[in-house]
């Protein structure tokens, strides 16, 4: 885990082995999406492994992500719901807009202009952008990283010393018990009156929570984010806490990942680039695409759809975990009889390049494959990317929020720039441990004549 390497050689193990190998004494690693269908649909028996203790960003209780009592996991998703899907007084729309705004803006009048330097770390602008969208969407504010290009809070830096170590002992259940217990937390995990680190960022989330519950009932402003539609579907303030605290973290890096990895292989690909590039000239021209795009006149463009979902299938958000325990009586999977109690965790770096369901150039980014195939088969290969974002009970309650960025980002950047990679032979540092951490990913902006 350590090396950064975890999506190549648990690849190579997997091509000796197969769709189920062994990782650990009571782990095994699958990457085929029958059994993950069957693993995570809403009826199944299954319940979360020990894994999931370790991804408490608040160390003194579960938000929704790591929970592991079904029952109570699925009350408090319930709760979650409908703010994460935009429902209610929650416009998740519009604030994307708002903050799409700032990136066009920011690139206009910093990186367009004759005279100054195009070229932008495309890796850190996206990871500010993200974190403003998430901290916007879920407490009505955003940090202004991206305004500013500033690490407020020191967040960045914080996740970038810390995930690495993270994902190491998160995957060693040893150490995953040591330094997920009540004895190691008491000792030395984060407390929100720290000055720095993970327990600083606490902080400022128990903050923000409770100037929301301290307000009267009548003198509280409604910011129309996730934060008020939570508190009206009765979640209480330390629910609140829990569940901002995960949020940035997990909401910020895994779309940051997609919408890196949809760029880098787009600006790889001369072709796919200059195919969208004209889909979105046609759609402006042809009056089919608002400014900004709307989200569904987004999902009416079949080329971009094409890019996103093969950009998400090349570069997934997450590599491996989220491992669910094998019930009472065990299972078989794969052809194989599994006992009760064994962790299976899910391998989506090689399920999403499977040469059974892609075809023979699943290594090769081709947004193409979606467009020459029946609708059969899209909606096969469809239902094979969609598993990025977990399934059935266990999915990711961010999907709404992540495909609305998705749908609109490339657009609104194309629209006014063209965009080339600096360094060719190096053109981003990625290290991939349960997900993947990028840098370095320096872009020359080119102004549209």
């Amino acid at each position: 885990m350590s090396t950064g390497q975890t999506h190549l050689r648990l690849a190579e193990e997997q091509e000796k082995y197969g769709k189920i190998m062994r990782i650990g004494p009571n782990e095994l690693l699958v990457y085929d999406p029958q059994t993950l269908w069957h693993i995570n649909n809403v009826r199944s028996s299954y319940g979360r492994g020990g894994w999931y203790g370790s991804i408490q960003f608040d160390p003194y209780g579960h938000s929704v992500l790591s929970e592991p009592d079904t029952a109570k996991h699925d009350q408090r998703k319930a709760k979650l719901a409908a703010g994460y899907a935009g429902k209610g007084v929650v416009d998740l729309e519009a604030k994307v807009d708002s903050q799409l705004a700032v990136l066009i803006d920011l690139l206009k009048t910093k990186y367009l202009v004759k005279g100054k330097s195009h070229i932008v770390d495309f890796s850190r602008l996206i990871r500010f952008f993200q974190i403003d969208i998430v901290t916007l969407a879920g407490s009505g504010e955003p940090w202004g990283n991206l305004a500013t290009e500033t690490d407020q809070f020191d967040f960045i830096s914080i996740a970038d010393s810390f995930v690495p170590f993270l994902h190491s002992f998160m995957m060693i259940p040893s150490l995953r018990d040591f330094f997920a217990s009540e004895f190691f937390l008491k000792l030395a995990g984060p407390k929100h009156t720290d000055q720095k680190g993970m327990g600083r960022f606490l902080g400022i989330v128990k903050n923000v929570v409770a100037k929301r519950f301290d307000e009267s009932g009548h003198t509280r402003q409604v910011q129309g984010d996730m934060l008020d539609e939570w508190i009206s579907h009765g979640m209480t303030r330390r629910e609140c806490e829990l569940e901002l605290a995960v949020q940035v973290p997990a909401g910020s890096e895994t779309s940051t990942t997609a919408i890196r990895g949809i760029m880098l292989h787009l600006l790889s690909s001369p072709q796919a680039y200059q195919k969208l590039q004209d889909e979105i000239t046609a759609g402006i021209r042809n009056g089919c695409i608002s400014s900004p795009i709307t989200n569904e006149e987004a999902k009416r463009l079949p080329y971009l759809q094409a890019v996103i979902n093969e950009g998400l299938r090349m570069v997934p958000p997450a590599i491996t975990g989220f491992p669910k325990k094998v019930p009472v009586g065990g299972d078989t999977l794969c052809g194989k009889f599994v006992p009760a109690g064994t962790d299976i965790f899910v391998n989506l770096w090689s399920m999403l390049r499977n040469k059974e369901v892609f075809g023979h150039d699943a290594d090769i980014f081709r947004p193409e494959r979606f467009l020459e195939c029946n609708e059969e088969k899209k909606s096969e290969l469809l239902r094979n990317i969609d598993l990025a974002f977990g399934h059935g009970r266990w999915q990711c309650p961010g999907k709404t929020l992540a495909w609305l960025e998705l749908n609109k980002i490339f657009v609104e950047i194309l629209r006014i720039c063209d965009l080339q990679i600096v360094n060719p032979q190096a053109p981003w540092r990625c290290r991939g441990y349960s997900s993947f951490l990028i840098d370095d990913f320096w872009v020359r902006l080119i102004e549209k004549a």
